[in-house]
């Protein structure tokens, strides 16, 4: 296959895929409650008070995060202006690092070919290409991991200039502490440490090689000033906060009721590595048999990659799904090996037999998939159901299509026809299915029908969950939390006027409390899925569509 041939040719479809893929509708879609809106609103928030030290938030510092990710949005904001496409736009561009950077490391393990399909199979499992779609910290941690392996082992195998690549390595782990905290050192530090033992590389000669003095120098340079002046301007606060809530409490202790089972990320590494995990028995299967030794050697280290992250996160008493995405790209790899075989022609008959169930599972779980999609859109989110019924009818015709050439064995064509697939289905889902979802999960479309209603000077208060992305499509930083049955109460028994973005089935509980029931009748103006916009005082001329009091709730 003549397209494996040119270096400058994969990384070149590489690069325009994977950007086609995540720049398509980037900014159709409103920010998402309650994670995109709090990277974007803290962002804004630093933006418009021109600070660059302390996230803000609510008017206030908060202490979750380390900045790198808020000054990426910053500056894309700067650029393109506060909304959602620059929000997302620093997601989708270090997404396409990350498909170059695995594409590379795949031809540092073993070829070319590897490093394409390896490009390739990231860039199109859901996790990846969500994350880079999304404004959310997690792509630049795993993206950074990757990079530090990836400058790592360019220092490792190179005959001369080792230093360069190592302090690149260590420069790159210091980016990881600024985007997430100490894990972002943490665990690469103990992938490379274990896979030194089990492959007994940890010799006095490799040790030398690397430059431990200068790298951990470049790597506190890069990292720790801004922890230093952190705790200079906000002193036991910012310590107990960021290193004893957010890095160790959460560690040991859940956060969340749900999620707390040490198999939780089974399932989720399942959905998020689709449509690629009905090849990953086959992958196994090809490790494991493998006999060139260096890509033994390879193998190894990504089972250390991939193991050392999920242990960590199984462990972690506080799960979310997004929490074990650097362990995919080494999933990539492990893939990109397999295909590279596989059209080598050096595969078993046994392979030749599981590749080919593979293929028909690739082509026919989406099936059973796009159904229960239907269903859940139809009962959550009734408006985007019919859209996402078409788009995935479209998505299994392609990939019947695909199939059908792959099993021909014509696989440059396979692979064009795969590529045009995703980049098609990319426009139902990012202007017609995914904006119609947002209208339900985010908070923009009842921010701006408050915004045509409420008068200055009076006050809109939001429940947790919906808080951040009224604060950022209002603009209003000082959006008080009424979760809380004894705030919002007080809050409605103003005099003046107020208004409060809530669940309807909190709505509902405002009057059925067991201890004190709210007594006074509120008015629904707006409502749009699960969220209602109401008021303890109708303006004259707002048509009222609900009006609940003590004596009917419902």
């Amino acid at each position: 296959m003549k397209l494996f041939e040119k270096e400058i040719s994969l990384l070149l479809i590489l690069v325009l895929f994977s950007a086609s893929l995540f720049l398509i509708g980037l900014g159709a879609m409103p920010l998402t409650d309650p994670d995109e809106v709090f990277y974007a609103e803290t962002a804004r928030e630093m933006l418009s008070r021109d600070e660059f030290l302390t996230p803000y938030i609510f008017g206030k510092p908060q202490f979750e995060k380390p900045p790198l990710y808020y000054w990426l949005v910053v500056l894309s904001f700067r650029a393109f202006g506060v909304n959602e496409f620059s929000a997302r736009f620093p997601s989708c561009v270090i997404g396409i690092l990350g498909v170059i950077c695995v594409y590379l490391l795949g031809k540092l393990f073993v070829n070319k070919r590897t490093g394409f399909f390896a490009g390739l199979v990231l860039a199109t499992c859901v996790k990846y290409l969500v994350l880079s779609r999304a404004c959310v910290t997690d792509i630049a941690l795993g993206v950074l991991t990757l990079a530090s392996f990836l400058f790592f082992f360019y220092g490792y195998f190179a005959k001369s200039g080792k230093t360069k690549w190592y302090l690149l390595s260590a420069c790159f782990l210091g980016l990881s502490v600024l985007t997430k905290g100490p894990v972002g050192v943490f665990l690469p530090f103990v992938i490379i440490g274990i896979y030194f033992v089990l492959a007994k590389e940890l010799n006095f000669k490799r040790l030398k090689e690397i430059p431990f003095i200068r790298g951990t120098l470049l790597f506190l340079v890069v990292a720790v000033p801004w922890y230093i002046l952190m705790h200079r301007v906000h002193g036991k606060e910012f310590i107990d906060v960021f290193f004893g809530f957010h890095n160790i409490t959460r560690f040991l202790h859940p956060e969340h009721k749900w999620g707390d089972y040490f198999y939780y990320y089974v399932p989720v590494i399942a959905v998020g590595f689709f449509p690629w995990t009905a090849f990953l028995p086959l992958g196994i299967w090809q490790a494991v048999r493998e006999k060139e030794k260096r890509i033994r050697s390879a193998n190894l280290f990504l089972a250390v990659w991939f193991s050392v992250i999920l242990i960590f996160f199984s462990i972690s008493r506080t799960k979310l799904p997004t929490y074990i995405f650097p362990l995919y790209p080494a999933l990539a790899l492990l893939l990109g090996r397999t295909w590279d075989v596989f059209l080598k022609k050096n595969f078993s008959k046994k392979q030749n037999a599981v590749m080919r169930i593979s293929l028909f599972a690739f082509a026919i779980i989406p099936v059973g998939g796009i159904i229960g999609l239907y269903i859940a859109t139809k009962m959550r989110y009734p408006a985007a159901a019919n859209p996402t019924l078409i788009t995935g009818v479209i998505f299994i015709l392609l990939m019947t299509i695909f199939l059908v050439v792959m099993l021909k064995k014509r696989y440059k064509t396979g692979l064009i026809i795969f590529m045009l697939s995703f980049l098609i289905i990319a426009f139902p889902l990012s202007y017609y299915v995914l904006p119609e979802i947002g209208k339900y999960v985010a908070a923009k479309e009842i921010s701006e029908k408050a915004l045509t209603l409420i008068k200055p000077g009076e006050v809109l208060g939001a429940e947790t969950r919906y808080r951040r992305g009224v604060a950022f499509y209002t603009n209003r930083e000082d959006t008080p939390d009424v979760h809380s049955h004894d705030v919002i109460t007080k809050l409605l028994k103003r005099n003046e006027r107020v208004w409060c973005i809530i669940k309807e089935k909190n709505h509902i509980q405002l009057y059925t409390d067991e201890k004190t029931p709210y007594d006074r009748p509120t008015y629904v103006v707006y409502q749009y899925g699960k969220k209602v916009l109401l008021t303890n005082k109708v303006p004259p001329g707002v048509k009222v569509l609900k009006v609940r009091t003590k004596n009917d709730p419902y």
